[in-house]
């Protein structure tokens, strides 16, 4: 009988001995019944084999049926091309499967939106804001969850890049700001770019900031989202 492999694609690829990281890698085994779990990155740092490495890795293990779950928020540059290595990829196995990204459908929005509502409760003159990855369709995924926040109630909650994240700030009325990263991992990107370099520029502006140094997969409603996607992958 083939094994089955999974394959963890994305920002997770290089945080190891991180709570939160491990228990998602061992929900995202259990729920599939892997045999083989091995992570890969998509981009930024080169951090860890690429997707096709790693594929190529579940192969020499003797893995037939694999499936490749990614720590993507939306389905966005860096989705599309792990989409195209598991095109490339799939020839050699018996089953090859991609799950979707954590916002691929419009329930999606509603779960994480709650997830953060509970997560981070509203203060009196304060604003909170949360940065995410640039690019067309990751703003526009940000923007759409940044509406279901609203819908909810949470008009103190902004998402975005942080570029125009700083500038909507600016504009912003409270001088409080509650500042962290909307990404899966608390890895460089968010503790340099977000809690590093765009505090540093809101505390020049003249913000009070604190920082809420926390990732999305440490929020159990979302790790569960990632399960629920990957689950739905299988035959």
């Amino acid at each position: 009988m083939a094994l089955q492999g999974l394959v963890i694609a994305g920002c997770l690829s290089g945080e190891r001995g991180n709570a939160s990281a491990e228990t998602l890698v061992s929900e995202l085994a259990l729920a599939i019944g892997a045999d083989v779990t091995l992570r890969a990155r998509t981009g930024g740092r080169p951090v860890g084999p690429t997707v096709i490495e790693a594929l190529a890795g579940l192969r020499s293990r003797g893995v037939g049926h694999a499936l490749v779950v990614t720590t993507h928020l939306a389905n966005g540059r860096l989705h599309r091309a792990c989409a195209r290595d598991v095109a490339r990829a799939a020839p050699g196995f018996d089953e090859l499967r991609l799950a979707p990204p954590l916002l691929a459908a419009e329930q999606d929005y509603a779960v994480v939106a709650a997830a953060l509502d509970a997560a981070l409760p509203e203060r009196p003159a304060r604003v909170i804001a949360l940065a995410g990855h640039r690019g067309a369709e990751c703003e526009a995924a940000l923007a759409t969850l940044e509406r279901a926040l609203l819908d909810l109630g949470r008009g103190d909650v902004i998402l975005g890049a942080p570029a125009p994240l700083a500038e909507r700030l600016a504009r912003r009325p409270e001088r409080r700001v509650l500042l962290g990263p909307l990404l899966m991992a608390l890895g460089h990107h968010a503790r340099h770019d977000v809690l590093s370099s765009l505090r540093a520029e809101l505390v020049r502006a003249g913000a009070d900031v604190t920082v809420w140094p926390h990732a999305l997969v440490e929020l159990i409603a979302v790790r569960a989202l990632i399960v629920d996607h990957a689950r739905r992958e299988l035959p």
